[in-house]
Parts: C-alpha cells; sequence; structure tokens
C-alpha cells in the first residue's frame, strides 16, 4: 500500500483500456497542482487489470439492481451500466482485490462505437 495513498476514478475511452488509460494519465499530467483538491499521480500506475468477474454484482441484483441489466453470467465481458460499475468497482476497492493493489481495474461501460469506454479505479500516490 501507498504510504499516503489516493483513490482514483474515472471514465476513458480508448482502443484498449491500456491506451485508454494512458491518454486520460497523459491530459492528467498536464493539469496544474491545486493544493485544495489533491488527485492520484497516474503515472505511478503501471498495470491495467480488466476484470471480467462479475460475482460479486450477480450475487446481490436482486437487491439492488433491476435484473434485466445485469450481465446474465459472471466473466461474460458485457458491458457494465455506469451505476453497476461504479457499485462494483466500490465492493473491489473495499476488498482490496488485487486488481486494485496492482495498479487499476478497468471495467467496460461501453463496448458500441469507435472505442469502448472503461472505468477505472485504484489507489496511487498523491500527485505533487
Amino acid at each position: 500500500m501507498h504510504p499516503f495513498p489516493m483513490l482514483f476514478r474515472f471514465i476513458a475511452s480508448g482502443a484498449t483500456p491500456e491506451n485508454a488509460f494512458a491518454l486520460y494519465a497523459a491530459a492528467d499530467r498536464e493539469l496544474p497542482v491545486d493544493l485544495f483538491s489533491p488527485r492520484a499521480d497516474l503515472s505511478k500506475v503501471d498495470r491495467v487489470t480488466v476484470v471480467r468477474e462479475r460475482a460479486a454484482l450477480h450475487a446481490v441484483a436482486a437487491g439492488y439492481f433491476n435484473a434485466s441489466h445485469v450481465p446474465s453470467s459472471p466473466g461474460d465481458g458485457e458491458p457494465l451500466s455506469e451505476d453497476d460499475a461504479e457499485w462494483l468497482a466500490d465492493r473491489l476497492i473495499e476488498d482490496d482485490a488485487l486488481c486494485v493493489r496492482l495498479g487499476a481495474g478497468a471495467l467496460l461501460l461501453d463496448a458500441a462505437g469507435p472505442e469502448p469506454s472503461w472505468l477505472f479505479f485504484g489507489w496511487s500516490t498523491r500527485a505533487e
């Protein structure tokens, strides 16, 4: 774990999850440092892991979501709604899932169009 961890979560699009993350991180580095609103240093993240396991989502779908938009089976790679992805990312962060500890987790939000959209989440150090 980082000495002063900063949580990050954002949505980005790209040909691959690695490409989407890299493009967003490059744009983020160009932003000025805001002492009143610190953010994570995305340049320290060296690995993006696509989360395909949806067992946590399926286990509670009946209690939290309309089952019609929950993927039909865990690991099927279908897109998630943004609300479902946010919820699942929170559970993975709370559980200290491997994808969060080793870099950034990526959940597919939208595969339609020229570039897929991804929800990225994880921990890094504070940007200086």
